[in-house]
């Protein structure tokens, strides 16, 4: 089972009109030839309103991301993880972009195979730490570090009863302070169908996802409109020495999901699987302190067993 870790990692304004009225005169020159000031005037309210776009254009284009999520496998031991649960809060800032952290997810609703995304901006130093300061008064310490894209600033251990369910996180950077940034999400009081819940590994693997017809899977607590919902199923070999693919899909926050058996169909019966369950939120704010958008991440995560059937 230990491949499986590598793949759980790879997958873990408004304003005013304003309207000028001007009456433009003939003014006389030194040398007594006559300027009309109108052209001029025109071409300065012109080069003002570009002036007024380009900014808009620039604080619209994504700057910075920050993350905040926690996620509990059900048999840690499955996973190659060492705890049942694991947190994590990141911040990363780079050069101007136009691409979105979360575009590995599915826009619309429905089911597809599960493709990677990433910003390539080159990322920006913002000195040797942050943090995020939660409603509660919680300080929790961003560090500088280091991944593929370059510097960022992490913690991947929150103690449990800092990551507060529900709670807004304002983040602190650089002298800089980006408020409401986050708000984190609540997790589940259950979750079918509850075999893929086995915490010891010689009961793991027991619920079954069907090839030929519907899988239904249902939790609560739901219906926050203000979140969305995924299911990701992964496929290994029969020993989870060998990774076959993911199925993604997504839907509103209704407390329930189908799965059709059909997008399974090309997997060996007997071939494990991994079961996510996850709760999202996203979120995009202008900051003009940091000269652009700020996106923002939160998700909750459930880790359960099954196989093919």
């Amino acid at each position: 089972m230990k491949y499986i870790l590598t793949i759980i990692a790879v997958l873990v304004a408004c304003g005013n009109d304003v309207y000028i009225s001007k009456t433009f005169e003939t003014e006389e020159t030194e040398t007594g030839l006559s300027v009309d000031t109108t052209k001029q005037a025109e071409t300065a309210e012109t080069n003002e309103v570009t002036d007024t776009n380009e900014q808009i254009e620039d604080l619209s284009n994504t700057v910075g991301y920050v993350e905040m999520g926690l996620m509990q496998a059900s048999c840690p031991y499955c996973m190659g993880l060492q705890q049942e649960i694991n947190t994590i809060a990141k911040a990363r800032f780079h050069q101007s972009t136009t691409s979105d952290h979360t575009g590995w997810l599915p826009l619309i609703d429905g089911c597809r195979e599960y493709y990677e995304s990433s910003v390539n901006s080159p990322n920006v130093d913002m000195g040797q730490s942050a943090s995020l300061l939660n409603t509660f008064g919680d300080n929790i310490p961003l560090n500088k570090s280091y991944d593929e894209t370059g510097i960022i600033y992490e913690n991947s251990y929150i103690q449990e009863a800092s990551f507060r369910r529900n709670t807004s996180h304002n983040l602190n950077i650089a002298g800089k302070t980006a408020d409401n940034v986050l708000e984190t999400l609540r997790g589940f009081d259950y979750i079918e169908p509850y075999q893929m819940l086995y915490v010891d590994p010689s009961y793991a693997f027991q619920a079954p996802i069907n090839k030929n017809t519907n899988n239904t899977f249902s939790w609560g607590p739901s219906g926050d409109v203000n979140n969305f919902f995924t299911i990701h199923v992964s496929v290994y070999s029969y020993d989870g020495s060998m990774y076959y693919g993911t199925v993604i899909c997504k839907s509103e926050d209704t407390g329930y999901m189908i799965i059709p058996g059909s997008y399974f169909q090309q997997y060996q019966s007997g071939s494990l699987v991994s079961i996510h369950l996850m709760r999202h939120r996203v979120d995009k704010q202008v900051f003009e302190s940091f000269n652009g958008t700020i996106e923002s991440y939160s998700w909750w995560e459930v880790i359960g067993t099954g196989y093919i059937q």
